[in-house]
């Protein structure tokens, strides 16, 4: 059973003739004919009742084009508008980042893109994950970019780097290191500490600067994302080493910067480089890593 021979057979209830059926596809009506009888062998009962001038439907064949036809106009629809999503100049973006760079960094990036005459036509699919989740999305060929931090989950993603996203502590307002404007891991993990949740692309390097200085924090509390984990800080819960976002002016806590080297967090453009990117996506990812964005960001730095 073949594709043709089911529009072929549709046309044919149609048009109620071979003949016209023939023209309206512009095959010859043996071959028509030919392509319907090897169907009628296939399903095993016979799909048209011949002996009339004008051909009906048998019994079999009212239902199965019932169950047919509506499934083939569904299949038209779905190819046009795939076509469409992969069109050069109106094809979709599917675009996900982790959730704090939702209010800022993305829609910038978005913006800028679609100010190019080439893409005005564009549009975006976003999607809010995780690290992990992000790099499962794009091996699975689900999301076509992914901003986040870098998970050496598979060789077949590729990470470049998008921006430095500054590592800062903060402190209840009043708290005794308030005042200090700068503050030393040591001095900080002498007080109660809330933590990223372990599954966090952060922690890991988080913990990497705790463990090599042999520091071991005093966890009180953990929370997914950087305005929990302020808003926990912010009631007095502990104190904590976390992204610098905008958000945080919106929470009652002191930031600090952190004596420390390279105390900062790489925000990576994405990729699975084995995974078909349609133009429109290719030429977001060429926007990202051109230097063209303007992405001027609290905390983060080109």
């Amino acid at each position: 059973m073949t594709l043709q021979q089911l529009e072929y057979f549709c046309e044919i209830s149609r048009h109620k003739s071979f003949h016209k059926a023939a023209d309206f596809l512009h095959v010859s009506q043996p071959s028509l004919s030919s392509a319907i009888s090897r169907l009628e062998s296939e399903l095993g009962f016979l799909l048209f009742d011949r002996r009339k001038r004008n051909i009906e439907l048998t019994k079999y064949g009212n239902y199965f084009h019932r169950q047919i036809e509506p499934l083939l106009l569904q299949l038209k629809f779905i190819t046009e508008k795939t076509q469409t999503m992969a069109k050069s100049d109106t094809g979709f973006i599917d675009l996900a980042y982790n959730a704090p760079f939702g209010k800022r960094l993305i829609p910038k990036l978005a913006r800028g893109f679609l100010e190019q005459p080439e893409n005005k036509n564009c549009a975006f699919h976003f999607h809010q994950a995780s690290s992990s989740k992000i790099v499962e999305g794009l091996l699975l060929g689900k999301f076509d970019v992914g901003i986040c931090s870098m998970e050496p989950v598979d060789p077949k993603i590729k990470y470049i780097p998008l921006l430095n996203q500054n590592l800062i502590a903060i402190v209840p307002r009043g708290h005794e290191l308030s005042g200090l404007g700068t503050v030393d891991l040591k001095d900080l993990l002498r007080f109660p500490y809330v933590d990223y949740t372990d599954e966090v692309g952060i922690y890991r390097q988080i913990h990497k600067f705790f463990d090599d200085e042999k520091l071991l924090p005093k966890t009180v509390a953990k929370a997914p994302d950087e305005e929990s984990i302020a808003a926990l800080v912010s009631e007095g819960f502990g104190v904590s080493f976390i992204a610098e976002i905008d958000a945080l002016k919106n929470f009652d806590v002191v930031q600090l910067s952190v004596e420390k080297e390279n105390c900062f967090k790489v925000i990576y453009v994405a990729y699975d480089e084995n995974n078909y990117l349609t133009p429109a996506a290719k030429r977001f990812l060429e926007y990202c890593l051109s230097g063209k964005p303007v992405i001027k960001i609290e905390g983060c730095s080109v």
